[in-house]
C-alpha cells in the first residue's frame, strides 16, 4: 500500500507505480514536493540541533517566514554536522534537504525548502529554493533560482553556515 497526497490529505491508495524521487533525481517542483511531503516524509527528519523546535521572531535582516518556524533536516544534511554545527569551511552534501515549516495557530501554513544540488541548472548558490503550501501547491518555484531567498540567507552568519541561517538560533 502507498500513501498518496490528494488535495492536501494523505490517503491510502493502491500502488500506482509512483515512486518518490531519490535525492539525486530532483528536477522539478513536483519532484521536490514528492521528496519531502508525500507520505509526510519530512516528519521523520531530525529537528535542527540545539535550536528550539518551534521558534518565534525574525533573524536580523529578515522579516520572512512569520510568525513561528520549525526547522528539520534529512539524514544527509544532519550527517554534515559536528556536535550540531557545520564545521568551519564545510558545506552540506548534495541531497541535503532542509525544511522550514512556517506555523500559525498550531498548524503548518507553508513549507520553505532548501535542497542541495550544486550541479542543478536551477540552483542558486548550490541550493534549490522553494516554498510550498501544505497541499503541495507551489508558492515559490525552484524556477526562481532563490532570487527572493539568497540575499537574506547571505546576511549575518549565513555565508559561513552554507546559507542556513537557523544556526543563528542555536543555543550557545
Amino acid at each position: 500500500m502507498v500513501v498518496c497526497l490528494c488535495g492536501g490529505f494523505a490517503l491510502n491508495c493502491q500502488d500506482s507505480g509512483e515512486v518518490a524521487p531519490s535525492e539525486k533525481e530532483v528536477s522539478s517542483d513536483t519532484d521536490l514536493v514528492a521528496l519531502f511531503l508525500r507520505g509526510e516524509q519530512y516528519k521523520a527528519y531530525r529537528f535542527f540541533p540545539n535550536a528550539d523546535s518551534v521558534a518565534a521572531g525574525t533573524l536580523n535582516g529578515s522579516n520572512a517566514h512569520q510568525p513561528l518556524v520549525r526547522v528539520s533536516m534529512n539524514d544527509g544534511a544532519f550527517s554534515a554536522l559536528n556536535s550540531g554545527r557545520l564545521p568551519q569551511g564545510s558545506t552540506f552534501p548534495d541531497g541535503s534537504t532542509i525544511v522550514k515549516e512556517i506555523r500559525q495557530e498550531g498548524r503548518t501554513t507553508l513549507f520553505a525548502v532548501m535542497y542541495r544540488d550544486r550541479q542543478h541548472p536551477l540552483s542558486g548558490q548550490g541550493w534549490l529554493w522553494a516554498e510550498y503550501a501544505p497541499d503541495g501547491s507551489v508558492a515559490v518555484s525552484i524556477q526562481s533560482r532563490g532570487s527572493g531567498c539568497v540575499s537574506c540567507h547571505s546576511r549575518e552568519q549565513g555565508v559561513q553556515n552554507d546559507l542556513v541561517r537557523t544556526f543563528e538560533r542555536q543555543a550557545p
